[in-house]
């Protein structure tokens, strides 16, 4: 991000020491950052003011037209901290917390508080019937078993779609009974103060049909021969067996969910993390434990957003036909 990088050397920052602070915001936060600065940029130049010196009017302002636009209370946030990025700090404040500032996204809070996306969730166990109903893991096609695999390890992980992508047999390694996955990027709780759990998928035995180790171990002995110096786990499963992007990693998620009936219209396939950490809490599983396979320092994020009871159908109807 030029600009970014402008507005830090205008600090009188060496070059060197620039590069290195450009790399403590990850390539998501650069890329989520991108379109407010430009349009920043845009809304400074339209006003013929300096984007790195401006008036707390002019920011008030920018902030204004982008609420009007219709962006949210998360959204608009997301927007200030990117362009106070950009903005040079004035009285040992940056932008983002500066008291006007802060007093101005006090209010759009207030007016509409951010709700969670979800306040039910679907029953697990309506997918994991339908992949018990599959042929065994050795008669899967490979898309077939690629889906399966994918929505084993999201379940049972509870990993956001992005650490799913990340995974790579680089950083796993292989016991009796687990395959353990390091994260080597970034993914969206990285800080200093927080260590990235790493994503552990352990044996089955119980039910064969969903155990993820045996259904990983197929996936990696089918693909040997089709990845060639690819490393990341999930590949196509047509040619040339590239690796895949993280939307597609969404995409084959919804469609293993909307084959068994789940409503996609209502529920992204980021609902799986919602659906595993409930059940696991239902299921009295320590509190801490969830936290900590899901990638949570605290339980705030959990309570607020997470923490959901499974979507029911009417229990009058079922009481009268339930002939019991």
């Amino acid at each position: 991000m030029l600009s970014l990088r402008q507005s830090i050397l205008k600090r009188n920052i060496s070059e060197a020491a620039t590069s290195i602070i450009m790399q403590s915001w990850s390539a998501n936060t650069h890329k989520q950052n991108k379109p407010y600065v430009a349009q920043w940029l845009e809304f400074c130049r339209g006003r013929e003011t300096n984007p790195y010196d401006p008036t707390i009017g002019t920011v008030l302002d920018f902030l204004v037209t982008l609420h009007d636009k219709g962006l949210k209370y998360s959204t608009l946030n997301t927007a200030k901290s990117a362009i106070s990025a950009v903005i040079l700090p004035t009285n040992n404040h940056t932008i983002g917390t500066h008291p006007l500032v802060s007093r101005f996204m006090r209010g759009i809070y207030m007016s509409n508080p951010p709700k969670p996306r979800y306040h039910t969730t679907w029953k697990v166990q309506t997918v994991l019937t339908y992949l018990s109903s599959q042929d065994s893991v050795e008669k899967l096609d490979l898309k077939s078993l690629t889906l399966k695999l994918l929505m084993l390890i999201a379940l049972v992980s509870a990993q956001r779609g992005q650490s799913v992508h990340m995974l790579d047999t680089v950083c796993m390694k292989v016991t009796e009974s687990s395959y353990e996955f390091s994260l080597p990027e970034h993914v969206k709780q990285s800080r200093p103060s927080f260590k990235t759990p790493s994503v552990i998928l352990k044996a089955y035995p119980v039910n064969k049909a969903l155990c993820v180790y045996s259904h990983l171990t197929e996936y990696l002995r089918r693909t040997q021969s089709l990845r060639g110096a690819e490393t990341k786990l999930f590949i196509s499963f047509v040619k040339p067996h590239k690796r895949v992007s993280r939307d597609t990693i969404s995409r084959w998620i919804r469609t293993t969910m909307e084959r068994p009936g789940i409503d996609i219209s209502m529920f992204k396939p980021h609902s799986t993390r919602i659906t595993a950490t409930s059940k696991a809490k239902g299921a009295s599983i320590p509190f801490q434990e969830i936290l900590q396979t899901a990638g949570w320092s605290s339980s705030g994020t959990f309570d607020r957003f997470y923490d959901k009871p499974l979507m029911e159908e009417s229990t009058f109807a079922s009481a009268v036909l339930n002939n019991t």
